[in-house]
């Protein structure tokens, strides 16, 4: 039996109930209750090798686990997951015999190969003739083969004792092939098997072009360990650098400089594994034949990355909850779109649908946890608290000396609500922030002080007080915006009261009234619609399209801002992404663009979409479970890691937006139980590992958080009354100076080192000598760290006693 782990994370706060749904449990759909810690659902079974049909199902909503493939059954949409045994895999045997120089040939044969001779060669390799097989699980028999006339075994070579015999008449040798003794390949990664030759389903050579001639190749084999690989590319050799390794996969990469990308060239790849030398092409690899391909350099899109980012340091603002700046401009409600919504109504009254938006007290944070006047114990969803941009420009100089480069804004778009993701005008700075000229002497000051823009937009959906809405509202299918969303019923009634279902009218967000999707594609529903890569096969809603490219133009054209994170990336088509990305680039090539993907990223990756995403799955989560929660283990936790790091261009991977925190997730405070030491391993973590560290507004001082809204509290800018917030907020600024003095710590390679109980990783580049080693312990147990102190003296950090590093101690030191 296997051990699976399913979690589900739901994209909106609330409490949910979540169970797990499959064939491994008769499609029940309440046998298998999910369980909810900080935020992620979870639940482990055990589950014989096979495969398995699944769903989640959150408040009777059928929803498909973004983290695997999904699979058509019986007309029907469902996940699915293989639970491997040793009979999925394939191993790699190898065979070796002295080299006399008494045959001119010499096979293997025996009855994988049907007893015939030379279908496996053994190649000549120094002072041996070797040669690998690509073997099934099972036992063999087979004899060595030379000249075509003499025979011999195992047992006979390793005795010296060579002899000619007749065909078969000496007994046969036995090889047995076993999970644990040979090298293996997941069968799933494979589309075709044979003894010499295995044909791999994907690409195992990836080339990325980053301008007219600079080129990377990354190459993603099964794991091998201390594998020696080399790209050729005519007669021109270049060594792989390794980057990660998983249970199943290993990557290297190399950045190459071809000076003529209008030639045609030949390429090889060879893979050295101790006594085993193979050949690959892009998607063959052959334990003899010399396998090539045919590399057109032109034939690849530049994929426009701004490199320098990661040297950056991320900071996330909530403009309604950092700073308020100008008292003068504060909500009053006295806008169409509140009428009755901003009356004060009885305490304890509020139903479902009902709306109270009021300005409260900065102070005020208990009612985001409990909203006094609701019947159902919520929390207020409608309270602002007046924060604006002039209060984050009188804050510049708190975040240049924090050390902060590059600012992440929540939406600042004219909109109803607090977080403003229900835009109103996509064009319009929401007044209660500022106006137009604010913004650009905002942007001017930030880019004075080399602090880089990014804004946050959901083109998914807008509020239901977007022009195009409300006058499809007033005037039902005559509207010239009717095909701008996806309609069920008109109108609505005239009274929205608890018993109102938006989803029975139209197609919203998580059936959130408030957020009415976007209908990109006029041949295909909301579901469909997202799916589709190629833009030649929707049928495009133009006009929708155009109004938001310009929209999203006119942000860099007149502001001149950097870059947008974008909001549910995944419930918007493909194609459009790949417009969106197009259009944007040709405005400003170093644009940064960044996704909000929870789930396994690599497709987002590849130069067609997106340059970084929020990275939740393999980077927040794994630390967030390893460091605060300790649901995982650390095994389990450099593999989740590395996994992050296999599939994506390296040059990529240094630019992931590396969060431990965001308004959609429990503040760090809460996740660690105020425990302070963990915190510390954890931002350790963040600041030495592959990516740009992230900051959500008011973790550097310590603020706590539970579910949206209560983990978008005000900014406490009385804070220094606290000894823990000053003390976190120097040990922030500690951790930002060092990552910014070590040129490594944002660019150098990383190389985990085993170890049971310490995570132990390098930081490192091949061409110098200088490394710098990062030791934390999460394992309970004070421990002995001589060994590599005495290879890296030079202490950048730490916390222990001589060389002994306690439970939630450090030590990062440098090799020179």
């Amino acid at each position: 039996m296997n051990i699976i782990k399913f979690t589900y994370q739901p994209p909106i706060s609330g409490d949910f109930e979540v169970f797990l749904v499959g064939d491994f449990n008769n499609w029940n759909d309440k046998s298998h209750p999910m369980k909810e810690e900080g935020g992620v659902y979870r639940l482990d079974i055990s589950l014989e090798p096979g495969r398995y049909h699944y769903y989640f199902l959150c408040n009777d909503k059928l929803i498909l686990d973004p983290d695997t493939a999904t699979e058509i059954l019986d007309n029907k949409l469902y996940s699915v997951i293989e639970v491997l045994a040793e009979e999925d895999f394939i191993f790699l045997v190898p065979f070796k015999i002295p080299n006399n120089n008494q045959f001119s040939e010499v096979s293997i044969v025996g009855d994988f190969n049907g007893w015939l001779p030379n279908v496996n060669k053994l190649i000549a390799e120094n002072k041996y003739l070797k040669t690998c097989l690509f073997l099934d699980k099972g036992q063999y028999q087979y004899k060595f083969l030379a000249n075509g006339d003499r025979w011999f075994n195992q047992s006979e070579i390793d005795r010296n004792k060579i002899i000619k015999v007749n065909k078969k008449l000496s007994p046969n040798s036995v090889i047995k092939t076993r999970i644990n003794d040979y090298l293996s390949i997941n069968k799933l990664l494979l589309k075709s098997i044979s003894t010499n030759k295995l044909v791999f389903k994907n690409d195992i050579i990836k080339f990325y072009r980053y301008s007219n001639n600079l080129f990377e190749c990354m190459v993603i084999i099964p794991n091998f360990p201390q594998a020696n690989i080399t790209l050729y590319l005519n007669s021109k050799a270049y060594k792989m650098n390794f980057i990660a390794s998983s249970n199943y996969n290993t990557s290297y990469h190399q950045i190459i400089e071809i000076q003529e990308p209008d030639k045609l060239y030949n390429l090889q790849l060879q893979i050295k594994l101790n006594d085993i030398l193979l050949y690959a092409n892009f998607k063959e690899m052959s334990n003899q034949q010399n396998l090539t391909s045919l590399f057109v350099p032109n034939a690849f899109d530049i994929f426009h990355l701004d490199l320098t980012l990661s040297k950056r340091i991320i900071y996330q603002i909530m403009p309604d909850r950092f700073a308020n700046g100008n008292l003068a401009i504060n909500p009053n409600f006295e806008e169409e779109y509140y009428l009755s919504s901003s009356i004060e109504p009885e305490k304890a009254s509020m139903e479902k649908n009902q709306e109270y938006y009021h300005l409260a007290k900065w102070e005020d944070i208990d009612i985001l946890r409990k909203n006094p006047y609701s019947a159902n114990n919520d929390p207020d969803w409608f309270a602002f608290y007046g924060g604006d941009l002039k209060g984050i420009k009188d804050k510049i100089p708190y975040l240049k000396d924090l050390g902060i480069s590059l600012i992440y804004l929540n939406p600042i778009f004219r909109s109803k609500s607090p977080h403003r993701y229900d835009t109103i005008d996509f064009r319009e700075i929401d007044h209660h922030l500022g106006d137009k000229k604010l913004f650009r002497d905002l942007i001017s000051d930030l880019h004075k002080n080399n602090i880089k823009v990014i804004l946050d937009i959901a083109l998914n959906h807008c509020g239901i007080d977007f022009f195009a809405f409300k006058d499809c509202l007033e005037n039902g299918n005559k509207s010239d915006y009717w095909t701008w969303f996806d309609w069920y019923k008109w109108p609505l009634p005239n009274k929205i009261d608890a018993n109102f279902s938006a989803e029975d009218y139209y197609q919203c967000w998580w059936g959130v009234k408030d957020l009415p999707e976007f209908n990109y594609d006029l041949a295909r529903g909301p579901k469909d619609e997202n799916k589709i890569a190629d833009i030649e096969l929707a049928q495009v809603n133009v006009p929708l399209v155009n109004y938001l490219l310009e929209s999203m133009k006119m942000w860099i054209d007149e502001y001149d801002i950097d870059g947008f994170r974008l909001d549910v990336p995944e419930e918007v088509p493909f194609w459009f992404w790949q417009l969106f990305r197009a259009s944007l680039k040709r405005i400003k090539e170093d644009i940064y663009l960044v996704g909000e993907i929870w789930n396994d990223p690599k497709d987002w990756l590849q130069g067609k979409y997106f340059d970084g995403i929020m990275n939740y799955h393999n980077f927040k989560d794994p630390a967030i479970d390893y460091f605060l929660t300790n649901k995982i283990s650390l095994h389990d936790f450099i593999n989740k890691l590395s996994q992050g790091l296999i599939h994506l261009p390296w040059s990529a991977s240094k630019i992931q937006m590396n969060l431990l925190g965001s308004h959609d997730t429990i503040r760090l405070r809460s996740l660690a139980n105020d425990n302070l030491d963990k915190v510390h391993l954890t931002l350790i973590f963040q600041f030495t590992y592959v990516g740009i560290p992230h900051i959500y507004y008011g973790d550097e001082i310590f603020l706590a958080g539970n579910k949206d809204p209560d983990n978008r509290r005000p900014f406490p800018w009385d804070y220094a009354k606290d000894s823990t917030s000053i003390d976190l907020l120097n040990f922030y600024k500690t951790l930002i100076n060092m990552r910014k003095s070590y040129q490594l710590l944002s660019e150098g390679y990383l190389n985990f080192i085993g170890h049971d109980k310490l995570l132990i990783y390098k930081r490192l580049n091949p061409k110098v000598s200088d490394e710098i080693i990062i030791i934390i312990n999460n394992s309970g147990k004070s421990l002995d760290i001589s060994q590599f102190i005495s290879r890296y003296p030079k202490a950048i950090l730490k916390s222990m006693t001589g060389n002994i590093i306690n439970q939630y101690g450090y030590y990062i030191g440098e090799s020179k």
